[in-house]
Order: structure tokens, then sequence, then C-alpha cells
């Protein structure tokens, strides 16, 4: 029998949270463990002092969130995007996150933002769906330039 080896920040999690550890809390114990506070803070979105909160249940906001983002970044696999197809629920958490931030030209931005509104996923107060259903009708990217439109034939 191996000794087991168990992480300052796993100690502190169980002293803090009890026989109940959250799933999200252990996943965050190690991958802070794995590489650094900081950067799983940077990853997720939230400052390394929120990390620190809510592996102590010292955090006075709201769990939800970052749990979700914990879940969304390091537990989940792919996803079915109804804009792009299947992506890591990494990158549907990043869009997401860009189309909350405001509006932009770019083309890419502009599809995302009609298909995100619409996903389930994207939906507050709501269990994100495991898998977004296919959109409503077809769709077919057209980009047509100014300088074909206006040119003479």
């Amino acid at each position: 029998m191996g000794n087991l080896v168990i992480s300052d920040r796993e100690i502190v999690a169980q002293d803090a949270w009890g026989e109940t550890v959250p799933d999200w809390i252990m996943t965050l114990v190690r991958e802070c463990d794995g590489s650094s506070q900081n950067k799983v803070a940077t990853r997720l979105g939230i400052s390394a002092a929120v990390v620190s909160q809510a592996i102590r249940q010292s955090y006075q906001g709201n769990y939800d969130n970052i749990a979700m983002r914990v879940r969304e970044i390091y537990m989940s696999g792919d996803i079915e995007c109804p804009a792009i197809g299947v992506i890591a629920s990494e990158i549907c958490l990043h869009w997401r996150d860009e189309i909350r931030r405001g509006t932009s030209t770019d083309p890419q931005r502009i599809l995302m933002t009609r298909f995100c509104r619409k996903c389930p996923r994207n939906r507050p107060n709501t269990n994100r769906a495991a898998e977004t259903p296919a959109p409503d009708t077809e769709f077919k990217l057209v980009f047509k330039s100014r300088r074909s439109a206006n040119a003479k034939s």
C-alpha cells in the first residue's frame, strides 16, 4: 500500500466544504496544483482571489458562475454548436462571453451573435442542454463585398 498524497489546496477544500466537496471544486484544486492558481484564474476569466475564495468556501458572491465556468472549461467535452458545428465547450463559453461584451461588424461575430442568442446553452437560469438543437432553418454564409456590388461589368 502506497501513501496517499493530498495537496495543501485539497486539504483546505475538504476542511472548508466538509464531506461533500463539489466535483467542480476538486477539479479546480487539481488544475491549480497542476499549473498555478493565476493561470487557472486567467483561463476561467476570473481573479485568482476568487479562485482561492471558492476553494476555501469564503466567496461572498454566487458560486453558480464559477461552477459553470469550471465545468465548461475543464470538465466538458465537445458540443454541437448550431452555427459552426462540433466545438469544445471552452470555445462555446468564449463566444458567449464575446457576445455579452457587445457587437462588432466582424462577419463571424455577427453570425455567432445571431445563433448564440437563440442557443439553450446561452440562456441564464436554466440547465444547460447537453445537446444543442439544430437551427430551425437552413442557413448559408454569404458575404458580399462592396467592391463587387459596385463594380462595373
